[in-house]
């Protein structure tokens, strides 16, 4: 017993210490990573609303990078885009407001954040058609089994076109 509390280069902590010690380190960590996170918050507010976009402005080739269903499309205005899904909320000859961009640029400049500030941009896209891909059968077939069983798929696909990409 007295050499645990005899004095060495590392000093050794005693068994309620080393108890109590984790529980408080955690409890820290805990609250500064909440803390950090309120002002990670706080500074992208602030950081959206002293942005310099006036380079971007002046440029005639912009660039947009949008989200869907968590999927990136690069695009310019006037491009088409072939979605792998349909949007069942959306008729052809719709608009759509795309406000899930994590990325404006140019060919100098960029911007890129999560997510851009709705009132720094302008994308609106046209849904221009709505239909299915190709017939496609493939042949699926289990090991050390004659069988083989075909399965057919014709996915959906919508089609839109961007109309409009600005910086406001």
């Amino acid at each position: 017993m007295l050499q645990m509390f005899r004095r060495t280069a590392t000093p050794m902590l005693s068994t309620a210490s080393k108890l109590l010690a984790p529980r408080s380190l955690i409890q820290m960590s805990a609250i500064r990573a909440f803390h950090n996170t309120a002002t990670a918050r706080e500074k992208s507010v602030e950081t959206s609303k002293q942005l310099d976009v006036g380079p971007l402005k002046l440029s005639n080739e912009l660039y947009a990078i949008f989200r869907v269903h968590n999927r990136p499309y690069l695009v310019t205005k006037g491009d088409k885009v072939i979605l792998p899904f349909k949007l069942k909320q959306a008729d052809v000859g719709d608009t759509l407001n795309l406000t899930d961009v994590i990325t404006l640029g140019s060919r100098n400049y960029k911007l890129v954040d999560y997510p851009i500030d709705h009132s720094l941009y302008t994308l609106k896209a046209t849904v221009l058609e709505k239909t299915k891909r190709a017939f496609e059968v493939r042949e699926v077939t289990k090991r050390r089994n004659r069988k083989v069983r075909h399965a057919k798929s014709k996915g959906d696909l919508t089609v839109i076109r961007i109309s409009e990409l600005k910086v406001n």
